[in-house]
Parts: C-alpha cells; sequence; structure tokens
C-alpha cells in the first residue's frame, strides 16, 4: 500500500531549500540548502512572507517551487520613516560607546514596547547614530525557486516555539537551539532573515 504524501496545510512543519533572487538585477540576496534548510509551522509562524505562504500552500516533499513576488507581498516597501536617528546614549555602555556600533553593523534594538527589531547602522554622529530599521530586501521584487524537503505534522513544541525571529524566514532549529542560526543575512536576532 503506497503512503499518503503529507501535503503543506495549517499545522504541518515545513522544511524548505530555496535561492532568493532579486528580480530585477539577478544577484542572489540568500540561499538555504537543502542540508541546512528553513523551517515553518504553516499557519502558525509568524515570519514567513505572505507571498512565499501562498506559492507553498498544498505541495508535499519533493515538489518544487518558482515564484516572483512584488514587495507587497514578500518584505515589503522602503520606507522612510523606519530610518531614524537615535541618541548616542542608547548604544554607551559604562560611559563609552558600545565597539560593534560602527557603519554598517546591524544591531537589534528595543522599541518602546519592548519588541526587539534590528536595523542597519548607516552612520554615526556625536550626537546620534542614524539607524535604517527597514528590511535588508525591502522595496525590492524577488525571485524564489526552491523545494520542499520534508512535510509533517508539527510538534506540539514547534507549534509554541519559545523564540521567534520575525524576519521573514524562520531560524529555529533544534540544532541552534531554539536560537536564530544567523545565516539569511536580515539582522534580526543577530543576523537572522
Amino acid at each position: 500500500m503506497e503512503e499518503k504524501k503529507e501535503i503543506i496545510d495549517d499545522g504541518k512543519f515545513v522544511a524548505f531549500a530555496y535561492t532568493l533572487k532579486d528580480a530585477g538585477s539577478g544577484e542572489v540576496l540568500f540561499e538555504a540548502k537543502p542540508s541546512a534548510p528553513d523551517v515553518m509551522v504553516y499557519g502558525v509562524s509568524q515570519e514567513v512572507i505572505p507571498g512565499l505562504l501562498a506559492t507553498v500552500k498544498g505541495l508535499g516533499k519533493g515538489d518544487r517551487f518558482s515564484v516572483t513576488l512584488p514587495p507587497e507581498v514578500a518584505f515589503g516597501q522602503r520606507n522612510d520613516e523606519y530610518v531614524q536617528q537615535v541618541p548616542l546614549e542608547a548604544f554607551m555602555r559604562d560611559g563609552k560607546m558600545a565597539v560593534e556600533v560602527k557603519e554598517g553593523s546591524v544591531l537589534d534594538m528595543m522599541t518602546n514596547t519592548g519588541d526587539i527589531i534590528s536595523g542597519r547602522v548607516v552612520k554615526v554622529t556625536p550626537d546620534f547614530v542614524e539607524m535604517d530599521f527597514n528590511h535588508p530586501f525591502a522595496g525590492k521584487t524577488v525571485d524564489f525557486e526552491g523545494e520542499i524537503i520534508e512535510v509533517r505534522d508539527a510538534t506540539e513544541e514547534e507549534m509554541h516555539p519559545k523564540h521567534s525571529c520575525g524576519c521573514g524566514c524562520s531560524h529555529h532549529g533544534e540544532e541552534n537551539d531554539g536560537e536564530c542560526s544567523g545565516s539569511c543575512g536580515c539582522g534580526d536576532c543577530g543576523g537572522c532573515h
């Protein structure tokens, strides 16, 4: 008797490998290899972009997918309001500037509501640090090409993870003890997507 193929739907654990490219330039922005795939629980994981969710629903292990997504259903449009001047005091430790505060660095910051967001240091002045809190891929039309590596019922722990990076991809694999792997480049959780 042939085993029933699991398909992606609410409550399913999904591992998927893919290449993400800038649709305009063809530049590879990120790659999740089959040996280290991204994972999500479909319908539960909040960090997966809407266009990708719609694309993979109903697929099963071994199925391939290819989709071009505009910013509206991918990483959003760039928003000038997300570029902010943060007072220098926010970056001081024991009266000295934290060493990681330099142009190009990606830093985790806490909002006034207690949420952690990541931003890239644009410039450092004597009075403030200019931070860009836009997603690094914001404003880009992107191409996803990939393959579904695994589909199965999610465990209770996977349905209610201790940690979610909120970056657009998920990196809370077991090998990282519930922490982000820091591989996708978005900066969340110290370098996660």
